[in-house]
């Protein structure tokens, strides 16, 4: 078995012929042997093949200072038999899109400072998620529903959003959306980008008076927290008689640390220390495009 080092920058497409040289020296330096690099994206994302056996802590040191020191993701990635995987699971907030949507909608009844201040404690698992939701929920009690559609016009999805899913559906994948957010907002995310399944939290909302609906404040059935994700990895898994090394998983916070584990590739995107801590991948400087060129994609298969 073979693993590769990735290294990639979309930011500012700046990987060059330096860059190209200085990681091949490390490499050879490290491993003794000639190496030789595979363009995934040019001056975006390169490969290294390296014998399991043959590289050390050493290889990863001198790569983790190279990442500070010039601003390129450096990432390890341990392959099994097949490096593209099946079933793709994906979080929302800060990851397929750029916002925090509960923020987002704070911000439109004046209370951002508030929930983000929440939002943030519960991202780096600092306060339980669950009571972090019901908190901020509560504080959007007794506003129209008129709020969530504004939120729809205005998120932002991040780079690499629209050709991951298209391109893991083309090749047969499965994927999946879920989220400790709300599901008006997955529901058309999914419809957006093509999702096959979504899982979310569902607001409560009543009719008033003159056909005008408004949010209760509170969550509808039960909370979808980081349990509630690695169960619903756990169900496609079983669903579609998979493996555990046959999915990729991506999230940003607290929220996601546990399907991030369990996953073949367990990638962090933009994330909190605590999901790093546990993330086999880690995106700081690369769209999402990073999650097919950890699989092995190269532009010209992506759609």
């Amino acid at each position: 078995m073979n693993d590769y080092l990735l290294i990639s920058n979309t930011k500012e497409n700046k990987i060059n012929e330096f860059y190209l040289k200085l990681v091949s020296s490390h490499i050879e330096n490290s491993t003794f042997g000639k190496t030789y690099y595979r363009e995934l994206s040019p001056r975006k994302a390169y490969e290294w093949e390296l014998s399991s056996n043959k590289y050390d802590s050493k290889l990863e040191n001198i790569m983790s200072d190279f990442q500070r020191n010039y601003g390129i993701d450096c990432n390890f990635i341990k392959t099994f038999d097949k490096r593209k995987k099946k079933l793709l699971i994906a979080d929302m907030d800060s990851t397929i899109i750029k916002e925090e949507s509960l923020d987002e909608l704070a911000k439109q009844i004046g209370k951002e400072k508030e929930v983000s201040f929440i939002t943030n404690e519960a991202m780096n698992g600092r306060i339980d998620f669950k009571k972090a939701l019901i908190d901020r929920v509560a504080i959007l009690k007794g506003n129209s529903t008129n709020i969530l559609e504004t939120l729809k016009k205005n998120i932002t999805i991040n780079d690499g959003a629209q050709e991951l899913v298209k391109t893991m559906n083309m090749n047969g994948s499965i994927t999946v959306l879920v989220s400790g957010g709300f599901t008006f907002l997955t529901e058309y995310l999914q419809e957006l980008l093509s999702f096959k399944y979504t899982h979310a939290n569902s607001l409560q909302i009543i009719k008033k008076q003159f056909q005008k609906f408004e949010i209760t404040g509170k969550v509808q059935g039960s909370i979808l927290d980081k349990k509630a994700k690695l169960q619903y990895l756990n169900k496609y898994i079983k669903k579609y008689n998979l493996d555990y090394k046959d999915t990729i998983c991506v999230g940003d916070g607290a929220n996601d640390i546990e399907m991030i584990q369990n996953a073949g590739i367990g990638v962090s995107f933009n994330g909190k220390e605590t999901l790093n801590k546990v993330a086999d991948v880690h995106f700081n400087n690369t769209s999402l495009l990073g999650l097919l060129y950890a699989q092995g994609y190269t532009d010209n298969e992506i759609f």
